[in-house]
C-alpha cells in the first residue's frame, strides 16, 4: 500500500511534465521531441496500470491463501442437564472413552 501511495502521485506528476513538455515542443515547431514525450507519457502510464494490476491481483491472491488456511472455528457447546450432561463432562475430562468411531466436533 506505501509503495501505491508513493508511485501514484509520482505516477501522476510525472505524466502531466511530460504532456506540458510535449505542448511546449509542439509551440516550438519540435515535433519530434513532442512525439517522444508523449511516447514516454503512454509508455509511463501503460506500465504504471500494469504494475498495479499485478500487485493487486498478488495481494488478493496472498489475502486469499491467509484465509484459506488460518480459519478460527468457535464451538458453542449448550448446556444440557442430566445424564447427557455428565457423561460429557466426563468425556472432555478424559475420564470415559467414546465407543462411537466418530469424533465430537
Amino acid at each position: 500500500m506505501v509503495c501505491f501511495l508513493f508511485i501514484t502521485p509520482l505516477a501522476a506528476v510525472s505524466g502531466w511534465l511530460c504532456l506540458r513538455g510535449a505542448q511546449d515542443h509542439l509551440r516550438l515547431h519540435s515535433r519530434l521531441e513532442a512525439v517522444g514525450l508523449i511516447a514516454l507519457t503512454i509508455a509511463l502510464f501503460t506500465i504504471y496500470v500494469l504494475w498495479t494490476l499485478v500487485s493487486f491481483r498478488y495481494h488478493y491472491q496472498l489475502y486469499t491463501e491467509w484465509r484459506r488456511t488460518n480459519q478460527k472455528v468457535h464451538l458453542k457447546v449448550r448446556d444440557a442437564e442430566g445424564p447427557e450432561a455428565t457423561q460429557h463432562s466426563l468425556l472432555a475430562a478424559g475420564f470415559l472413552k467414546k465407543v462411537a468411531e466418530e469424533t465430537p466436533v
